[in-house]
């Protein structure tokens, strides 16, 4: 297994584990907080909505600028 390999192969763990969590937390008992929510919560403040699109930023330019 090359380093491109594992490197692939664990950031579709992460979002496989996004995604679990995301299922849990749409129980109706779940003390995790859903996406919606927390995304919600960090947009208002100035300093959130920037942390938002810097993290946006670092994606578009880490994977999809080549």
């Amino acid at each position: 297994m090359s380093s491109h390999d594992l490197t692939i192969a664990v950031y579709v763990l992460f979002v496989l584990c996004g995604v679990g969590l995301e299922l849990l937390a749409s129980g109706k008992r779940s003390r995790i907080p859903p996406l919606r929510d927390v995304f919600s919560r960090v947009m208002r403040t100035r300093s959130g909505r920037v942390g938002v699109v810097a993290g946006w930023a670092w994606l578009g330019l880490h994977f999809f600028a080549r």
